[in-house]
């Protein structure tokens, strides 16, 4: 990669952090998704992509996303992040449910 495009790279990475700081999570959806289009293996990216479905509390879409992340990147931080879904998906508390 010429050092041009890792510079832009990582003003947009920048960028769509502090949308995703701000919670203007459509902004850096359509952000990320430009990105993705450009550089489809930009583990960061999808690691990303996976923070904006969490939020959502779309499970799938962001298990799908980090999935990938961890593919191009399997020491990313992509692995946690799926593990926390999981953790997040099988909790069960009976103690904290109403009868």
């Amino acid at each position: 990669m010429d050092k041009k495009k890792a510079i832009s790279q990582l003003l947009t990475t920048l960028e769509i952090e502090a949308l995703l700081r701000e919670s203007k999570l459509e902004e850096a959806y359509t952000q990320l998704n430009a990105l993705l289009e450009r550089e489809p293996g930009n583990a960061y990216g999808w690691y990303l992509l996976g923070g904006i479905y969490r939020r959502q509390q779309l499970w799938g879409e962001a298990i799908n996303a980090y999935n990938k992340a961890k593919m191009i990147d399997p020491d990313g931080p992509a692995a946690v992040a799926i593990e926390a879904i999981y953790e997040i998906l099988n909790f069960r508390n009976t103690d904290l449910m109403n009868p």
